[in-house]
């Protein structure tokens, strides 16, 4: 009796033995699991916040090309926010024409990161060309868009997009306050906007929110808001082509161009109505309006070779009154059979209509960064740069590829821009 109770215990310990190693395989793997869905929770918010942080230091970079634009004296900034981190820009003297951009995103802070990026480049003076990168490129004012009315190539906006046109590229409507929208446009690229409304999107949508669109692609809820982007010529490069001008002789009072007749470099203090053909040799400033009759024409001479000629309507300190471009109807715009000879109209006035295109005129580059252009029915440009835009119905704009890289006769680019091949990315 007393030998089968010791087995029994004895196999009641065996049971327990065996229960206790069970229960640390189990607490063991256990164990191991957790830490493994710690670990890749904690890698794949790495991840996140280092994209976070990436795109981040990329629009820190696009805000410091901006502000050189603004000021050349530019030195950078301190933990500025944007979106779920901060920034901080360095900018460093290379030489006269030549700064170091040196640009890190933190997330959520600079004080306590989940992840940082930084990104490097050099920035100088273009001394060669002005890129003219997007189909349409738009300041604050934003833009309307009518029935019918297209953007051949991508566009930039500071200012909202609203409408029912059509855009066959990438639009990108950058920040603003208040936020700033896409609504009523069919977009066949990408849309990137801080709100998205009544759209037809053909590619991917980035977007913090949106309402009754169509996305073929992926969408990208909470996306980070892109920062404004600086005009392509800077108040100095203006400047640079009057000076230009004035130096090849100076019209006073009005003028009036009848019959055939080429102007450039030259500068006139007053009006200027073309009836006829003007055929630009240079960079012609208008210290007045420009008016261009019905059925009168614009060309570019064939000395420029495969480079374009400039039309100026600046009045300096009279922005808000005088300095207009009118086009009426049929008039006819061409280069000299080169490449990039495109003619461009340039007006500084800040008016609600700074440059008013009438119908039947294209092949022309527009550029109001002050005021509205107004595009009537039917007519269109190649590229056209403003504060504000208006494209009333059947309104096109054809972007040429070749305007990313566009010379100009008399007188080289000067904006800021990143030097090709010196970008890098570390962290």
């Amino acid at each position: 009796m007393y030998p089968s109770a010791a087995i029994c215990a004895l196999n009641r310990g065996y049971v327990l033995v065996l229960a206790l190693v069970f229960l640390g395989i189990f607490f063991t793997t256990a164990a191991a699991y957790l830490g493994s869905v710690t670990s890749s929770t904690r890698s794949a918010r790495y991840d996140i916040a280092s994209a976070q942080a990436f795109a981040i230091a990329e629009a820190g970079a696009d805000e410091a090309i901006y502000q050189l634009n603004q000021n050349g004296n530019y030195a950078g900034e301190t933990n500025t926010a944007l979106g779920n981190g901060v920034y901080t820009i360095l900018v460093s003297n290379v030489s006269v024409n030549t700064k170091r951009l040196t640009v890190t995103g933190s997330v959520p802070n600079a004080a306590n990161p989940v992840a940082i990026k930084t990104v490097t480049m050099l920035a100088n003076i273009n001394t060669t060309t002005i890129s003219f990168r997007y189909g349409a490129q738009v300041g604050a004012r934003g833009i309307s868009m009518g029935n019918s009315s297209q953007i051949q190539g991508n566009l930039f906006s500071n200012g909202s997009v609203s409408g029912g046109g059509t855009i066959t590229g990438d639009a990108t409507v950058a920040s603003g306050t208040p936020a700033t929208s896409l609504s009523g446009i069919t977009v066949q690229g990408t849309a990137r906007a801080h709100s998205l409304s009544s759209c037809t999107v053909g590619a991917d949508a980035y977007y913090q929110t949106i309402s009754s669109c169509t996305v073929a692609g992926i969408k990208y809820p909470g996306s980070v808001d892109m920062l404004p982007q600086a005009m392509p010529i800077s108040d100095a490069q203006i400047t640079a082509w009057e000076t230009i001008a004035a130096a090849g002789g100076v019209i006073s009072g009005n003028y009036t161009v009848s019959g055939n007749q080429t102007l450039g470099p030259k500068k006139i203090n007053g009006n200027l109505t073309i009836n006829g053909t003007l055929t630009l040799s240079g960079v012609v400033w208008v210290s007045g309006n420009i008016s261009f009759s019905n059925n009168s024409a614009l060309t570019v001479s064939p000395v420029t070779g495969n480079e374009g000629a400039i039309l100026i309507a600046d009045v300096p300190g009279s922005e808000a009154t005088i300095g207009t471009i009118e086009l009426q109807n049929n008039v006819s715009v061409s280069g000299n059979g080169g490449s990039g000879s495109y003619p461009m109209l340039l007006s500084t006035n800040s008016g609600p209509s700074a440059i008013d295109l009438s119908n039947n005129t294209a092949s022309v580059i527009l550029y109001a960064s002050r005021g509205t252009v107004e595009v009537s029915n039917n007519a269109g440009a190649n590229q056209i740069t403003a504060y504000g835009l208006n494209l009333n119905n059947n309104a096109t704009i054809t972007y040429v590829n070749g305007l990313q890289n566009q010379s100009f006769s008399n007188g080289p680019g000067g904006s800021w821009a990143v030097v090709p091949r010196t970008y890098s990315i570390s962290r």
